[in-house]
């Protein structure tokens, strides 16, 4: 039989298992919290180490971040996730349409020098009093590409408006050559019918007066009873002949009246002898180079060459066509060495001392129409070089350059003709021997092309057709110093 346990003895053994198992709890408890603690702390620093690390990328509640995360932006963006990766693929796209294959950070810098240098270029430009628009060079790429935009719709605006005056002024033109040609025909035939009358007139003098002479030798040798006939009918001749010679009289004055109202319609030679540019420049890259607002649809060829003038000032008057003095001299000369379609590429072959070439100065080549074909007689022999010898060689010369561009040659002078171009004008021998057969036929040669010289010179005058010597000439082609380079 177990011993008796006391009920006092059994309530210790109680409390006693209590309190080892409550200490045996509270040790396991706070191993428990222990642990967890620990577990919490690095949980903790972790947290701490990616707030940090993110802070780096985005700040927490911005809404840029929760607009790039929006699900419309991610499925725009197929295979991005995060705000970054959409951010990478916008940059990436960005960085190609503004330059290629470049990275943003390259692309970025690109634009920038872009818009830095055009700005610059566009600055100068207006420095140079070029144009008038300007370009800031902190603008953004969409604002300069809109302005330039914007710009160049002007441009071509202006151009189309250039275009269509040139195009009226082409047009009036040729209804004005059209209309000169009409009454040169008509004035040609006129003075035709009038000649033909005062020949008729000149013959019918002469036969009245060889009559009258008759009549005269009749009455002289015959002291018949027919004298007093005789000399009734030679006072009626004498009628006939004053009334012919009356006839005549007035032919002539007709025909100076014809001469008078075609020699109206000639160029004036005070006034400028081309009323209009045949082109104006349009660009000067560089002191030695320009552009022409002309090209292959205008009939511009390779070596055509033009004279230069300032454009405040225009194209000068044709003067006295047979002097020396006040030659129709541009600031410079220029010759076509590349055609494009509608504009021309030139080189400067003069330029005068102190001059430079802007946009807008006038070019013109006095042979060069494109719509119209000039008639020119050239006479006499050339001497290009100024050797002081002329030879029928640099005649040939100044008739291949009319005809290359677009001129028509005429062996004589008429109504048709629209310049007369003269060479050196033919000099008289002197001190040789009178007496020598071989030296008087010189002279007879000589004095014979001198008076033809000045029977060519006589008739153009009297058709009132522009008259130029060859420097003269060769100055409103553009040609005087290529010519001297011959």
């Amino acid at each position: 039989m177990p011993p008796a346990v006391s009920p006092v003895q059994g309530s210790r053994t109680g409390i006693i298992a209590g309190m080892v198992a409550s200490i045996v709890i509270a040790v396991v408890m706070i191993v428990i919290a222990v642990y967890f603690s620990q577990e919490a702390s690095q949980y903790q620093l972790k947290y701490t180490q990616l707030q940090q690390k993110d802070s780096k990328i985005y700040t927490d509640g911005d809404p840029r971040i929760e607009a790039l995360t929006s699900q419309q932006m991610l499925d725009q963006y197929p295979g991005a996730r995060t705000a970054l990766d959409v951010q990478g693929t916008q940059a990436d796209q960005l960085a190609k349409l503004v330059g290629g294959d470049m990275t943003p950070d390259r692309a970025t810098q690109q634009a920038r020098t872009l818009l830095n240098d055009s700005s610059k270029k566009i600055n100068d430009l207006n420095s140079k009093q070029l144009s008038t628009f300007t370009l800031p060079s902190n603008g953004s790429l969409a604002t300069a590409l809109s302005q330039l935009t914007d710009q160049y719709v002007q441009m071509a605006q202006a151009k189309k408006a250039a275009d269509d005056q040139a195009a009226a002024a082409n047009q009036s033109k040729q209804q004005l050559i059209q209309a000169q040609q009409e009454q040169l025909a008509q004035k040609d035939k006129q003075i035709g019918e009038a000649n033909a009358k005062a020949q008729a007139a000149q013959a019918d003098a002469q036969r009245f007066q060889q009559e009258a002479q008759q009549a005269n030798a009749q009455l002289s040798s015959s002291l018949t009873a027919d004298q007093k006939k005789l000399q009734d009918q030679n006072g009626d001749l004498t009628k006939q002949l004053a009334a012919a010679r009356t006839t005549i009289n007035n032919d002539n004055k007709q025909i100076a009246a014809f001469k008078t109202k075609l020699r109206q319609s000639r160029v004036n030679p005070s006034e400028p002898i081309v009323q209009q540019a045949d082109a104006t420049i349009i660009r000067v890259p560089d002191a030695n180079t320009c552009f022409i607002n002309i090209g292959a649809h205008q009939s511009v060829t390779k070596g055509l060459t033009f004279e230069v003038y300032d454009k405040n000032r225009g194209i000068p008057a044709l003067g006295d066509g047979m002097s020396e003095e006040n030659m129709p001299a541009g600031k410079a000369s220029i010759e076509v060495y590349a055609v494009g379609p509608d504009t021309s590429e030139c080189r400067v072959t003069k330029l005068e001392r102190g001059q430079q070439l802007v946009v807008g100065d006038p070019v013109s080549n006095l042979v060069f129409d494109p719509h119209t074909h000039y008639n020119f007689v050239v006479y006499g022999d050339f001497d290009l070089t100024n050797s002081g010898t002329p030879s029928p060689g640099d005649t040939e010369i100044i008739k291949r350059l009319i005809t290359q561009w677009g001129g028509k040659l005429q062996d004589h002078v008429d109504v048709n003709t629209d310049f007369v171009i003269m060479g050196a004008q033919p000099q008289i021998p002197t001190g040789g021997d009178t007496n020598s057969p071989e030296w008087q036929l010189r002279v007879r040669q000589a004095q014979a092309k001198a008076d033809q010289f000045q029977n060519v010179v006589h008739e153009a005058a009297q058709l009132s057709i522009p008259i130029m010597n060859q420097n003269r000439f060769l100055y409103f082609i553009g040609y005087y110093d290529q010519a001297r380079q011959q």
